[in-house]
């Protein structure tokens, strides 16, 4: 019996949330609407890109996409509605420990934007080791 997924599949990923917002933008904390929508707008040409590549050649079947909800969400509608392979980050963002983003609502999340697979990063550390040192 094969388990899971045996195809070829190129995944472009631009789930980054809270090393975007401070590193790319300088934002820290909470943000309003404009300053979501001006991080939204950067990962829709990340996101044009990936169409421009598809338009180009790349193989729709071999090609997927791994984009957050809280600025990609509208990017993940779209994709899901041209029948694109998505990937969705469950954790919160810049966590030492895992949490699920959305806290106990976040099946809801996933149901909401159905994604073809979810993604987990979860850090593994030896005792007294840096998260740096343990995400190598």
């Amino acid at each position: 019996m094969t388990l899971g997924f045996v195809e070829p599949l190129y995944i472009l990923p631009f789930d980054h949330r809270g090393s975007f917002q401070k590193k790319l933008f300088g934002r820290e904390g909470a943000l309003n609407s404009e300053q979501t929508a001006q991080i939204a707008s950067a990962k829709q040409v990340t996101y044009d890109g990936f169409n421009a590549a598809l338009d180009a050649g790349v193989p729709k079947e071999k090609a997927g996409i791994l984009v957050d909800e809280q600025f990609g969400a509208a990017i993940l509608r779209d994709a899901a509605e041209h029948g694109y392979t998505t990937a969705c980050p469950s954790e919160k963002s810049g966590q030492d420990e895992f949490d699920f983003e959305y806290g106990d609502d976040f099946a809801k999340h996933i149901e909401s934007h159905k994604p073809t697979f979810r993604k987990v990063l979860v850090y593994v550390r030896a005792v007294g080791a840096s998260r740096k040192s343990a995400a190598r």
